[in-house]
């Protein structure tokens, strides 16, 4: 598998939205609580248009024989003030099709971020993983993550 990794541009978004609603389709199918708003698509299609055209916001795709297979987007962001200030890379979508998994891919699509966020001065980065996703957090063990913080979830309703 040849696989091209490059930055998105505004124009692919008819290619960045199904990975990214595969990502999430994958989510809802692992854990009934995670549950996207109806609207999500097209709030993230805006987004997403601002992504690329901003200094502190990246979008990678992933692309095999003209076949989009991957997608990590990034941010950069600071804590807030009452932690001491250190600027941050935060991965908040990180997908590659089933067809193209275990290729290097999304270690690929990660040095791309890694790159982006040491250049623009972030000493750390971080990325949520859904617990029962157990394929997703042995891949980020491999790639150096440690678990930082756990967020606990508790029903209300009988």
């Amino acid at each position: 598998m040849s696989v091209l990794v490059r930055e998105a541009r505004s124009s692919d978004l008819p290619v960045a939205l199904p990975l990214w609603s595969a990502l999430h389709r994958e989510h809802e199918a692992r854990d009934p609580r995670y549950r996207l708003a109806d609207d999500a698509e097209a709030r993230w299609s805006t987004d997403f248009r601002d992504w690329t055209r901003s200094d502190g916001s990246r979008v990678w795709l992933a692309i095999d024989a003209s076949q989009p297979v991957g997608l990590l987007t990034a941010h950069l962001y600071q804590p807030a003030p009452l932690y001491r200030e250190h600027l941050l890379v935060h991965v908040s979508d990180l997908y590659v099709a089933p067809e193209a998994r275990g290729e290097g891919i999304a270690a690929t699509l990660l040095d791309q971020a890694r790159t982006w966020g040491r250049s623009a001065g972030a000493t750390h980065l971080q990325a949520g993983v859904l617990a029962v996703n157990t394929v997703g957090r042995a891949f980020w063990a491999a790639q150096g993550g440690e678990d930082y913080s756990v967020t606990v979830s508790m029903a209300l309703t009988s």
